[in-house]
């Protein structure tokens, strides 16, 4: 049996004591009598928890203000433990209906651990698991709704606290019928309602006019003598379903109505929302007279909207034409000036090659050896040697002009 521990802790401090305590054993610091005495090197006593705590505030002694630490206290003479460990005390749990005395030292480890009748403990059973009082623990399991029981009918074990509504559904259960006197268990009594002659029946017919109402015992004679709608039931339940099919049609007419006038109702705003933009475009168009019907209003407005509509799909057109037209011009425009930069560049290469040309050749001439000068003048005239005339044209006209084109050609 497990004990409950906070229930089984006893707090020294909060004791009360059979007798009057000699002052002798009270400490001064909590005014209880000694836990755990200590002395001081002055001579004085006190407990050890409360000395420790007011050691670590101030390091003197509280009474006389003496320096004191804690490696000066001393464990108090055995005969002041056992005077206060003897003194008589009630059980703490006296509120409970305890009324045991006896000495401190013994309270805690026998009387309230072992002896005490008024300690919590928990029930045996795992489902419950509340704690009672232990003189009340039989007691409790023999009335614990956690307790296992038998259902006297059925002989179906369960919890105790689900007996009483297994009572209204065991199927064990005797039921006598209210309407013949019979009894038989609940597990039959559905079925016996199916066919029970006495319950009370009113005419299959009820939905067409029929009036008639009895047992089950006569219903058959009802039928087959005397309603005068049994001949015939066949047209009628045509005729239900007839009406049935014509509710649900009305039913989808009168949804698809309601739509209608949702979408009429929303295509109005959006009309007069656009008549209203529309005036403060064309103010002249769309002053409508208000006296005109709302009919002949809104006519008015659909042809003036579908001619603004044409306009803008004609401009639209025209847009596009124009649009097509410019991109045409603009590609034809764009072949003939790259026809025309490949030219230009297919007439630079060959100049530049034609200049490479001249050039290789004229390094050449200058690194020949120059030939021995001619025996008479030159034939042209004009006093001067061919050679010399010919080396002075490529110094000072040809090469500056294919250094140009030169320059001309690389940044093409």
């Amino acid at each position: 049996m497990t004990n409950n521990n906070n229930d089984s802790i006893l707090d020294l401090k909060s004791l009360t004591y059979v007798d009057n305590v000699n002052s002798n054993l009270i400490c001064c610091i909590c005014q209880y009598p000694f836990v755990d005495p200590v002395v001081s090197p002055c001579g004085h006593t006190f407990c050890q928890s409360c000395i420790y705590q007011a050691v670590d505030s101030s390091a003197h002694c509280p009474i006389d203000r003496s320096p004191l630490t804690l490696t000066d206290l001393e464990p108090a003479v055995k005969i002041i433990n056992n005077m206060v460990n003897e003194l008589l005390i009630h059980c703490p749990r006296a509120d409970r209906g305890c009324d045991f005395t006896g000495q401190r030292q013994y309270m805690e480890h026998h009387h309230m651990e072992n002896d005490c009748q008024y300690a919590y403990e928990p029930c045996q059973l795992q489902e419950c698991q509340e704690l009672v009082l232990k003189k009340d623990l039989h007691s409790h399991i023999s009335t614990c709704k956690h307790r296992e029981t038998e259902c006297k009918m059925c002989k179906k074990k369960m919890p105790a606290f689900e007996l009483e509504d297994h009572y209204k559904l065991c199927p064990s259960e005797i039921i006598e019928c209210s309407h013949c006197d019979t009894s038989r268990p609940r597990l039959d009594h559905a079925n016996h309602l199916k066919t029970c002659p006495q319950m009370p029946m009113v005419c299959t017919h009820k939905d067409f006019g029929c009036q008639w109402a009895g047992d089950r015992a006569g219903l058959d004679t009802h039928l087959t003598k005397s309603c005068p709608y049994e001949s015939i039931k066949h047209y009628l339940h045509q005729q239900q379903q007839k009406e049935i099919q014509l509710k649900d049609e009305l039913r989808a007419v009168r949804k698809e109505n309601e739509s209608l006038k949702s979408y009429q109702h929303e295509t109005k705003q959006q009309l007069d929302t656009t008549i209203n933009q529309l005036s403060l475009l064309f103010p002249g168009h769309f002053a409508l007279d208000p006296d005109l019907p709302l009919d002949t209003q809104q006519e008015v407005v659909l042809t003036e909207t579908q001619r603004l509509q044409h306009d803008i799909e004609a401009l639209s057109a025209t847009m596009t034409s124009l649009e097509l037209k410019q991109n045409m011009a603009l590609m034809t425009e764009t072949f003939r000036l790259q026809e025309e930069l490949q030219s230009l560049r297919a007439v630079c290469h060959g100049m530049r090659m034609q200049m490479h040309y001249l050039m290789v050749e004229r390094r050449g001439a200058m690194i020949a050896p120059p030939p021995p000068p001619p025996a008479h003048p030159d034939q042209e005239g004009n006093g001067y040697p061919y050679q010399n005339r010919r080396s002075w044209l490529g110094k000072n006209l040809l090469e500056p002009f294919f250094q140009s084109l030169l320059t001309t050609s690389s940044f093409g």
